[in-house]
């Protein structure tokens, strides 16, 4: 009960997005936030650009970016993504004074990796494949 009164606020604090979207990906996506107070900041660019390089290792993890802004957010690594109007998404999530934040929220809502500049895709892929849940999923692949 517990768990599930943490995965409904975590999955409601997603702000803007609206409630199909958020149902979507409960259970059946992790989720990374990049979250930035300029598109234009460094670390924000490199982390983007590797994930870029590394689509098919983000579909396997079942990993869904977000790129947030004080008033916008998009979906996916595009460097010229669709942006959707949200100024309380940012607000919700943001915990430094940085200029950028990654959070990684698990297929249960929860946090699970909070960093304040640029980390290589293979840590947040380390991080993901000694999850529990991912290595149910890895031996169900076998």
């Amino acid at each position: 009960m517990k768990l599930l009164v943490i995965t409904f606020f975590s999955i409601m604090a997603l702000g803007n997005i609206d409630a199909q979207e958020k149902e979507a990906h409960q259970w059946e996506n992790r989720l990374v936030l990049l979250l930035t107070n300029s598109i234009d900041n460094s670390d924000f660019k490199q982390q983007l650009g590797e994930f870029r390089n590394q689509e098919k290792d983000l579909e396997d993890r079942k990993i869904v970016v977000y790129q947030v802004t004080p008033k916008k957010y998009a979906t996916g690594t595009s460097d010229k993504p669709d942006w959707n109007k949200g100024d309380n998404f940012y607000e919700k999530f943001k915990s430094s004074n940085s200029g950028f934040e990654l959070i990684l929220i698990g297929l249960d809502g929860g946090t699970k990796l909070r960093k304040i500049k640029y980390t290589p895709a293979n840590e947040i892929f380390e991080k993901i494949d000694s999850m529990p849940m991912r290595q149910a999923e890895l031996d169900k692949s076998y």
